[in-house]
């Protein structure tokens, strides 16, 4: 396989052509989804913080029905 690369121009086998495009690859893919799972992850993080303030919130106003 004729391979051009910035101007460097070589025959490599097709077996280590295809093995930095499988390596590139795979790291696009866990960056994705290591991107994807923060996102998950802070939008969890917000979702449990507002029903924490939620219970403290009825639980103050609870304890002000029982004056």
């Amino acid at each position: 396989m004729d391979v051009s690369y910035f101007g460097a121009y070589g025959h490599v086998p097709l077996r280590v052509a295809l093995l930095p495009a499988a390596v590139a690859g795979i790291l696009l893919t866990a960056s994705a989804g290591s991107a994807r799972i923060m996102q998950l992850r802070a939008t969890a993080r917000k979702h449990r913080r507002a029903g924490h303030r939620a219970v403290k919130a009825e639980a103050k106003d609870s304890s002000k029905a029982r004056r």
